[in-house]
């Protein structure tokens, strides 16, 4: 099975730590080829996220030949609907390949990120999905984008902050890391913190794979019928 993972931002130590996770969660004859979208190293305002989308299924569609499913590597997940529209195989985005797994785990789960600008933005992503009504919480990890990148155990430390107060505050017990620059971590903060602590790459990484597997393909009636 061959799976393409598309990072939306132009940074590739990002693009790297994404295909690096896929990886370890992935069959053993499961191939993930990880590409970096041109474009912001940050995606923050509205304006980037759409040229991000732009960007992101422009990369999908010129490099998904071969491949037998995609993932938007990107916790918006810019443009997977004209992705889906657009790619013969099936499309998965890791922010909402998280939002479905943890309503198989949890009553109520929050999200954790950073970025004050993230808070409202993917509040209403979850609700676009339908998937708003156990949302317990958006929480905003106190840390700048750069650090997460270059100091992990404040990543770390700033991230189980944010978890905790989830927990003890907005009454979830499943949480999700919200980003690319966080993947890799959920499995420390899921040990020290005792609930399930979701990544999305390895969510979308094993959905993708299953869609494949049970040989489902994107449906051409209704929401993504030909034009």
């Amino acid at each position: 099975m061959k799976l393409l993972l598309v990072n939306s931002n132009s940074t590739q130590t990002v693009s790297d730590r994404m295909v690096a996770i896929a990886r370890t969660v992935a069959a053993p004859d499961t191939t993930i080829t990880g590409l970096t979208a041109p474009g912001h190293a940050v995606i923050r305002s509205h304006f980037e996220f759409a040229e991000a989308a732009v960007q992101t299924v422009a990369t999908l569609k010129a490099h998904a030949s071969g491949h037998d499913a995609a993932i938007i590597g990107c916790f918006g997940d810019p443009g997977l609907k004209a992705a889906r529209h657009e790619l013969a195989i099936p499309v998965v985005g890791i922010a909402e390949a998280a939002m479905l797994s943890a309503h198989l785990l949890g009553g109520y789960y929050s999200i954790v990120t950073f970025g004050a600008h993230n808070a409202m933005t993917i509040t209403d992503l979850a609700r676009s999905y339908g998937l708003h009504t156990r949302l317990a919480s958006v929480r905003i990890a106190d840390i700048s984008y750069g650090a997460v990148l270059a100091d992990p155990n404040q990543a770390i430390a700033a991230c189980r902050a944010a978890c905790q107060q989830a927990l003890d505050q907005d009454n979830a017990d499943v949480l999700i890391l919200g980003g690319g620059p966080v993947t890799g971590l959920s499995t420390q903060l899921a040990a020290d913190l005792g609930v399930p602590v979701l990544d999305g790459v390895a969510c979308a990484t094993k959905l993708a794979e299953s869609l494949v597997a049970c040989g489902y393909t994107t449906s051409r009636r209704g929401l993504y019928q030909p034009c």
